[in-house]
């Protein structure tokens, strides 16, 4: 019964959720995308840094995961009582494997104390698609099933923002001090089908499909610093980049189609949502030339992602505490997050083995930002550990090529009896979304840099 989405969901083009807490990606750089680099990726990770770098650079990466999921769903009191036909239709395990690939773009060139900065690349995004139930394949009286368990929260999906980014930065005298800015356009769309009754239960004798495709664009800032306490030995950055639309309140625009037992309904809506704002800290240090030490972190106000609540267009999405809608609202659907704020730590180290050899390693660790309480499979989220390993090596004088692997480990989650979906009054309720979540990912990235006088 699966129903395709939009041409734009279904092209696997932002990474996994699980490269950093909720579903932040910025991965893009590797073990050189930090607070305190210097190539193009400082337009975002700290502009900054731009003025570090010397002549001009023209950077190319990509980010290529492979992601391992699973769901698995016992019954639980407020589960719909399923039918003797259709025993397993709403509990077991889902699964998925999933690749991903995810490109960043950017260019930096320093004029006198000053250096400007463009780059293009996906912050936020996870893209997934939910393997099927074959216990339901061409089952002719409960078609919906083959969907797989966790389809009333997630069949197949995309979220992701895109940024596009123009960013300058000055050195400030002789004082080893920099600064820098960027202006982010940023482009976000949500496409996701799932299973959903009118009541918003799991009864499969009701089973219908609800398709949301909406985007729009907001602006956003990022701004950092950069001191070279050392002169050659010792950086020292912090940065910071804003929420889109600075303030929160973003409104995405489209369509909400609903198909309940044959009865198909388009509405025009906006998907009223907020995304956090981050900030970076970093420390790199070179005791001798042949060996560099890197430690940064950053946090992730993840406590913005509050709820995805759908209003008819134009109209409030305005809830009560206990979920329900008011008479002057236009909530149609609305799915509770309250997120809260997550972490990031890492250390990595890079030994020049030659001129034209760069070897490099790191360890990390992510904070989940989701609790178990709003967990759910479409954005699942863990608490990480990974390591990573890779080399850089020049080709010709001024091209380089970097490629590293990062796997990351994630501690299984056990949310059992702890759902608060069904306890929501209408439009926020939604099936018991408790039980047993696992995820692996493997991300390899890729990157060149032509380096010019």
């Amino acid at each position: 019964m699966r129903r395709g989405l939009a041409p734009s969901a279904v092209l696997l083009l932002c990474a996994s959720s699980a490269a950093a807490s909720g579903f932040a990606t910025a991965r893009f750089g590797g073990e050189h995308g930090h607070p305190t680099t210097e190539n193009p990726t400082a337009i975002y990770y700290n502009p900054a840094g731009l003025a570090a770098s010397e002549g001009t650079h023209l950077f190319a990466d990509g980010l290529f995961a492979l992601r391992r999921a699973s769901y698995e769903h016992q019954r639980e009191s407020a589960d719909t009582e399923e039918p003797p036909d259709a025993q397993g239709a709403n509990h077991g395990k889902g699964t998925l494997l999933n690749f991903a690939a995810v490109p960043m773009l950017g260019a930096s060139t320093k004029i006198g104390a000053f250096a400007f900065g463009i780059g293009a690349y996906v912050p936020f995004g996870g893209s997934e698609v939910w393997d099927d139930n074959t216990a339901f394949e061409n089952d002719p009286k409960y078609p919906g099933p083959v969907d797989g368990v966790q389809r009333w929260y997630d069949i197949e999906g995309t979220i992701q923002s895109t940024y596009l980014t123009a960013a300058a930065a000055a050195e400030l005298w002789d004082s080893g001090m920099s600064i820098g800015a960027g202006l982010n356009l940023v482009y976000s769309n949500v496409n996701t089908a799932t299973a959903r009754t009118a009541l918003g239960n799991d009864d499969v004798t009701l089973e219908g499909r609800s398709q949301l495709d909406v985007s729009g664009w907001q602006l956003a800032f990022g701004a950092g610093a950069l001191f070279e306490a050392v002169e050659d030995q010792l950086w020292l950055g912090v940065s910071y980049q804003s929420r889109p639309n600075v303030v929160g309140g973003m409104k995405l625009a489209g369509e909400l189609r609903n198909d309940f037992t044959g009865s198909v309904d388009v509405t025009e809506v906006e998907l009223h949502q907020d995304l956090p704002d981050v900030y970076r800290a970093g420390v790199r240090w070179r005791p001798t030339p042949e060996v560099e030490l890197r430690l940064f972190g950053d946090l992730t106000r993840w406590s913005a992602f509050t709820r995805h609540c759908v209003a008819r267009k134009g109209e409030s999405c305005a809830l009560r505490k206990d979920g329900s809608a008011p008479p002057d609202s236009g909530a149609v659907q609305n799915v509770p997050r309250d997120w809260k704020d997550a972490f990031g730590v890492r250390l990595g180290g890079s030994y020049f083995a030659t001129r034209d050899l760069e070897l490099f390693a790191g360890l990390g660790y992510d904070s989940n930002a989701v609790p178990d309480e709003t967990l759910e499979p479409s954005l699942m989220d863990f608490d990480d550990f990974a390591a990573a390993a890779g080399a850089r090596v020049a080709v010709l004088p001024n091209l380089f090529v970097a490629g590293s692997y990062t796997n990351f480990y994630e501690i299984p989650r056990d949310t059992r009896g702890k759902s608060v979906h069904p306890t929501e009054a209408s439009p926020s309720n939604g099936p018991d979304a408790s039980g047993k979540y696992f995820e692996w990912v493997g991300v390899l990235d890729v990157n060149v840099e032509l380096v010019l006088p």
